[in-house]
């Protein structure tokens, strides 16, 4: 060999030990190089949705108090109240036959809202509506007579009362959390009453029959309630709770409230409330199970 070629040689094993040592650490052997783990990141948990107050204005305003005197004295919001009316037939028109009220919870509710967006603080109690823009003094109003027509003018004025009823503790205080699953926000009802139809009676009327095939071992199909086809249920929580994860399936808010399943869907604009169990003993199905609809949802 010459001395060229011995050279080139030698060149040649230290540039192969060079990158020999560079796949090496420490002098001894590494298995090929992996890539870097990636760990993912925990889910961030969606936030609960807050509960919204029906009225800004009542939430700007200080607690009432109920024990407040009321007397008979002119009413400084009489034409606010009655204006408030006619509005409201001009807006939901479908909730009316002329000054007949087709579904008291919407026109208890629409009042309240038309009033709070003239920053007036109004609050429903179950028969009057109370009214105030100050914490000084509030007035009562019946604006709905026994036979659903709605009432103007002075004759809907009842009462003035010093200091401030309104806004009521209660209708302030905070609300238990939305059942697991449902993504509105809790509510809290104005006023319940049965309308002439139910917009979920068909869907949970399915669920109850979809639980009865579905999960038989929940019934004793031998014994019925008397001249009805309905089962006897063996558990009335395990019944109603199997309807209120089928209802859930469907896309619903469900919650059982201890007597009856609440049901919403889509917004806290409304709810219905069924009774799907007859004397605590048996299935019950058909139009009886519907009980009422709230304005707003009342969970």
């Amino acid at each position: 060999m010459t001395r060229s070629s011995r050279r080139a040689s030698t060149v040649l094993l230290i540039v192969l030990a060079g990158l020999s040592f560079g796949r090496c650490g420490g002098g001894g052997s590494a298995g090929p190089t992996q890539p870097p783990v990636s760990v993912p990141a925990a889910p961030t948990p969606a936030p609960t949705p807050l509960a919204e107050p029906l009225s800004l204005s009542c939430a700007k305003l200080p607690v009432g108090n109920p024990n407040a005197g009321c007397r008979i004295e002119g009413s400084d919001y009489v034409d606010i109240v009655d204006r408030a009316i006619r509005t409201l037939q001009a807006e939901q028109p479908a909730i009316f036959e002329g000054d007949i009220v087709k579904s008291n919870g919407a026109y208890y509710v629409g009042l309240i809202k038309i009033l709070d967006r003239q920053g007036v603080c109004a609050e429903f109690d179950g028969e009057e509506l109370a009214v105030t823009d100050r914490a000084t003094s509030s007035e009562q109003f019946h604006v709905l007579t026994s036979w659903r027509q709605a009432r103007f003018g002075p004759g809907s004025y009842r009462t003035t009362c010093s200091p401030s009823v309104v806004p009521s503790a209660s209708a302030l205080a905070p609300l238990p959390p939305s059942p697991a699953g449902c993504p509105l926000a809790p509510s809290r009802e104005i006023s319940c009453a049965r309308e002439d139809d139910s917009r979920y009676i068909k869907d949970i009327t399915a669920a109850v029959e979809q639980v009865m095939k579905e999960k038989p071992e929940l019934f004793n199909f031998d014994q019925v309630a008397p001249g009805t086809p309905w089962p006897a249920v063996k558990s009335i929580p395990a019944y109603h709770g199997a309807v209120v994860e089928a209802m859930a399936k469907k896309g619903y808010c469900a919650k059982d409230d201890g007597e009856e399943i609440a049901l919403k869907q889509g917004s806290n604009t409304v709810s219905e409330q069924f009774d799907i169990n007859f004397q605590d003993k048996y299935v019950r199905i058909g139009p009886g199970i519907y009980r009422a609809t709230c304005y707003p949802a009342a969970f």
